[in-house]
């Protein structure tokens, strides 16, 4: 599919890049962002062996700035200086995960709409999560991450092909509207860690992972891009591609990013092109990330807001000259999870002055690799950085405004403001982040493998917490690892331990309150999940949990409820609608369910949850072909997911076709090998029960139900259908009884135990 959309866009887009710029106002603004791209690794800024056509192509039709830095190395922060034009002191965003966009802040979406733009947003990492305020003034903000329900995983995203699907489904949609003017925002997080570029991008780059991830981006702008060109709205507008922060891959002995504030981090891509931007320019104007709303504004004719820190560079787009500003950043990762010292930097077109407890001074002219520590033998000149630099830090306006919930006020607090005073961070701790790297990079290494390693990132981040007690990070992530492993007690001993030492963040409930569900313990869950949503009311993920552990609580009605809070926060949130509609159809209201998968489905027709339970009712209609196809839809976008497999399985079957059914059964069970007891045993039990071998199912649904922290209606229900095709009908009978005590109000088990009863 990839391949047949980039040969569909390739002949319009080639088109595209060849004529020459129009000259007419923009009337729509597409702004790009790809998390974690460092500027050198683009073949338009000089690496040769890079597979970025697409935006060398589009640099070739535009200006590309020569240097560009990012505010922060960190995803939230420089993405907040990017849509606001100011830096972290002045928007307050200082971390990911913890702090919110301040409410009168003003915003490229908020400025846009209330310009009669209609405003749209698509991201794809954890960080960029409404919760955190940036989805303030768009119309549309799609964060629609592959949350897990039984553990999260360590990096929550969304890959660059299923971000640009929804991307063109939103553009057909306008495409049969008003056609208004648009301000378009899409980010894609592929090459931030762990690199795991599709095996087709990987190979055009000789195997280099970042590298490939980084491909695999360009080829998705280019679909995107195509359709534009198609639909004929390229001409007609601005195009912005940067990135929020670059990536260490090692450089200052940094693995990735976070710690650091030199350019292998800061120095980023920065890209325009389209109506009144010269074709062809390189500009040696120092650009910055707070430069970029500042530019949009003003091309696009809408008033810069005052107290924006960038600056229009629309100057240096037409090719005329501009003298350089400095550039602030700021790392404060260490300070904030380790107590260690903040960095702060100031940079100029020639020097960076890096303020931490053994300063650091960089001729950048004659040292771009900041080798060469040149503070001891420029005291004027870092004095003469220092003052302006410390100016910036000392007016940090947003010192004592709330953030995201009661873990940021203490982070806050570790910053060194006191008692809500505007005061500069404290010098409290001595111990400067570049003697404590190598700790970084383990903790780094072992969330990387949390997913796919879970045990081996538990003992690695044992370790990290052996020799740092209080690295609160660490513990998080190995009750992360502890999920992943499927070890729900242990990751509930790691949060308490947590809970203990500090107020739990709503962050860290969620985990909790999964976590206490899936170990069995659903009363506490609810507790702590409720706290949650009471601490956050902005965001849907306490309710989404929440309602999942009212449905294990057997409480539909008021999980229902809950789901429709999530509605009410977030539109279209496919995760409450597939609830509500597992909810619906679980009382066998299947109008009601297809009516809730539908708009799942409207929203992104390849959400494979949806097609899988819409596969299900169209076979219980009778129309089983339909099934097959949704089913068959929902494999194609998910290889291993095994309820689809399965299903697709049993529809064969049904239809008379059990030869075609075969490969799905045995590569349902190739997934059940790699899983753990509980998934591998459930899995066993329902294909075994499929393909008529009855007692194997049931063999298979009692060894699940044995390591099952708490049974649960599914795993009795299975075991009880398993009993009554054995023929063991009082078997049955009492293990249908059983589900009922655990979920009251399943009218399918109900009239079975009817029937049941009146066969004896």
């Amino acid at each position: 599919m990839l391949a047949g959309l980039t040969l569909v866009f390739a002949v319009g887009l080639a088109a595209w890049f060849a004529r020459p710029p129009h000259l007419a106002p923009a009337r729509n603004v597409l702004l790009i962002t790809i998390d974690t791209l460092r500027a050198d690794h683009l073949g338009c800024y000089g690496d040769r062996s890079a597979a970025t056509p697409v935006l060398d192509r589009l640099a070739a039709r535009g200006v590309r700035f020569a240097t560009a830095i990012a505010q922060a190395p960190l995803t939230a922060p420089s993405h907040a200086s990017i849509l606001t034009g100011r830096t972290p002191p002045r928007h307050g965003v200082r971390d990911n995960g913890t702090f919110v966009l301040p409410d009168d802040v003003p915003t490229l979406a908020g400025t846009f709409r209330a310009a009669g733009y209609e405003t749209a947003a698509f991201v794809s990492g954890y960080p960029l999560e409404r919760r955190y305020g940036l989805a303030r003034g768009f119309d549309t903000y799609d964060d629609r991450f592959p949350h897990g329900d039984d553990a999260r995983a360590a990096y929550i995203e969304r890959r660059a092909d299923q971000t640009t699907a929804v991307v063109l489904q939103w553009l057909n949609r306008r495409s049969r509207g008003s056609g208004g003017r648009w301000f378009l925002w899409v980010h894609y997080f592929d090459p931030h860690a762990p690199y795991q570029p599709p095996p087709e991008s990987a190979a055009r780059v000789a195997g280099r992972a970042y590298d490939g991830e980084i491909a695999f981006v360009d080829t998705q702008i280019g679909v995107l891009l195509g359709r534009l060109e198609e639909s004929g709205e390229l001409a007609r507008t601005l195009v912005v591609a940067t990135a929020d922060h670059g990536e260490s891959l090692g450089e200052h002995g940094e693995l990735t990013h976070g710690v650091f504030v030199y350019d292998a981090t800061l120095r980023v891509p920065l890209i325009v092109a389209g109506p009144g931007v010269s074709a062809g320019l390189v500009s040696m104007t120092v650009a910055r990330g707070i430069d970029v709303a500042p530019t949009v504004w003003d091309l696009a004719g809408v008033a810069i807001p005052p107290g924006t820190d960038g600056r229009s560079l629309r100057d240096a787009l037409s090719g005329r000259s501009m003298s350089d500003a400095p550039a602030y950043a700021e790392a404060l990762f260490c300070r904030l999870h380790l107590g260690w010292a903040p960095l702060h930097a100031w940079r100029t077109s020639r020097w960076k002055l890096v303020d931490a407890p053994r300063s650091e001074l960089y001729a950048l002219d004659s040292d771009p690799g900041e080798k060469l520590n040149r503070a001891d033998q420029e005291p004027e000149t870092r004095a003469l950085l220092l003052r302006p630099l410390h100016a910036v830090v000392a007016g940090d306006r947003w010192a004592a405004r709330p953030a995201a919930d009661a873990g940021a006020s203490e982070r806050l607090a570790a910053l060194g403001y006191l008692g809500g005073t505007e005061s500069v961070p404290l010098a409290a701790s001595p111990r400067d982040p570049k003697d404590g790297v190598e700790l970084i990079n383990r903790l780094e290494r072992a969330i990387a493998e949390a997913h796919a390693h879970p045990e081996s990132s538990a003992r690695e981040l044992a370790a990290v917490l052996a020799e740092e007690p209080g690295f609160a990070l660490a513990r998080r992530y190995r009750a992360i690892a502890l999920a992943a492993a499927r070890d729900f007690s242990g990751a509930v001993a790691e949060l308490r331990t947590l809970e203990r030492d500090h107020p739990l963040p709503v962050t860290d409930l969620v985990l909790l309150g999964d976590d206490l569900r899936l170990s069995g313990h659903p009363d506490a869950s609810q507790s702590v999940l409720e706290r949650a949503a009471g601490m956050d009311s902005r965001s849907p993920e306490p309710l989404l949990s929440l309602a999942r552990t009212l449905v294990a609580r057997g409480r539909p009605d008021e999980a229902a409820v809950t789901l429709e809070r999530v509605l009410a926060l977030a539109p279209e949130h496919p995760d409450a609608l597939r609830g509500l509609g597992d909810i619906a159809f679980g009382r066998e209201d299947v109008g009601a369910a297809e009516r809730y998968y539908g708009l799942v489905l409207e929203a992104d027709e390849q959400d494979a949850g949806a097609l899988v339970k819409m596969g299900v009712i169209r076979v219980r209609q009778g129309r089983t072909d339909q099934g097959i196809a949704l089913f068959r839809k929902a494999v194609a976008r998910e290889p291993g997911n095994p309820e689809a497999l399965l299903d697709l399985a049993a529809a064969y079957v049904k239809s008379g076709a059990a030869s075609e059914a075969a490969p799905y059964f045995e590569r349902a069970l190739a997934v059940a090998e790699s899983e753990p007891a509980l998934e591998r045993n459930t899995l066993i039990g329902a294909t075994r029960f499929l393909q008529g071998r009855f007692d194997e199912s049931a063999r298979a649904y009692r060894a699940a139900l044995a390591v099952a922290p708490a049974p649960t209606p599914e795993l009795v229900n299975g075991l009880a259908w398993a009993e009554l095709k054995r023929g063991r009908e009082a078997e049955a009978a009492a293990q249908f009884r059983r589900s009922l005590a655990l979920q009251r109000n399943q009218p399918e088990v109900e009239h079975l135990l009817a029937q049941l009863g009146s066969a004896r």
